[in-house]
């Protein structure tokens, strides 16, 4: 076997690498339309793939799954050169993003929580959930040509 060829002992179809990493043929086949991936060799109207590809389809699924990365930013991190600094940039903008949502996902509960356990029924009228709507549009509740005045 000549270097750089994969041993077709190895290869698996699509079918297979579905099962094994829990996604639809579909799924692999929009991989490869994204560029993200490419089968070693086509056989009989089927795809086949080798541990490289086997390998890059776990990064991708663990990038997507672990860092919540879109399949845009985890393509340009495969792609580029790994001392362009492009994927530290990355890294960090994911963190922001994580962050931001966070501290809205931390509102968000705070609010429900306080919602459940001081109403029985909607909030409407009650002075904190008033002053909390109000507070967040900078609006005046008396002004009526907004249409949002109680």
């Amino acid at each position: 076997m000549t270097e750089g060829m994969t041993d077709t002992s190895e290869l698996v179809p699509i079918d297979e690498v579905a099962r094994r990493f829990g996604l639809r043929a579909s799924t692999i086949r929009y991989y490869e339309e994204r560029g993200l991936l490419v089968p070693v060799s086509r056989h009989s109207g089927r795809r086949w793939y080798g541990p490289p590809e086997l390998r890059r389809l776990a990064i991708i699924r663990y990038w997507q799954e672990s860092a919540l990365l879109s399949l845009e930013d985890i393509g340009e991190m495969l792609a580029g050169p790994a001392d362009s600094g492009r994927w530290r940039q990355m890294i960090d903008d994911q963190l922001r993003t994580l962050r931001d949502r966070i501290e809205r996902m931390d509102a968000a509960k705070r609010f429900l929580e306080h919602v459940a356990s001081h109403h029985d029924a909607p909030p409407n009228g009650c002075p904190h959930y008033e002053s909390l709507i109000w507070d967040r549009y900078r609006a005046a509740p008396d002004t009526p040509s907004q249409g949002l005045g109680p």
